[in-house]
């Protein structure tokens, strides 16, 4: 009687998965967001950088790349306080892996990488 319960529970636990899994398959997919930045270079040459900024560099294409693609921030235009408030607000984001420490070494970076760039392309 004992082993006859103890079946019934496991198929209808199987059975239940296997509700739950079609259902699942079956939930459109949404497609992530995409900006227009995101269709630019997702690389900077960092060569004639120093060697901090480009230690810096690794940090931020490992970070940054845990979310969205790093074409995005390499293609924005932003100002040095809107650079802070962006990446304040991805550091509250799960998942990100960024710390006030890693944050504000990213912060340097693009900010010195938007300064560099700014005054190549002039």
């Amino acid at each position: 009687m004992q082993n006859t319960i103890v079946w019934v529970a496991v198929l209808a636990i199987i059975l239940l998965v296997g509700i739950g899994m079609i259902y699942a398959l079956r939930v459109p997919r949404v497609a992530p967001k995409t900006y227009p930045a995101d269709k630019g270079p997702n690389f900077i040459d960092v060569t004639a950088y120093s060697p901090k900024m480009q230690e810096t560099y690794e940090l931020f294409t490992r970070k940054c790349s845990r979310c969205h693609t790093v074409a995005r921030p390499i293609n924005s235009t932003f100002t040095s306080e809107v650079w802070r408030e962006y990446v304040y607000k991805m550091m509250k984001k799960p998942g990100s892996g960024l710390t006030p420490k890693t944050a504000d070494k990213i912060i340097e970076f693009l900010i010195y990488d938007s300064q560099h760039r700014e005054k190549n392309t002039q």
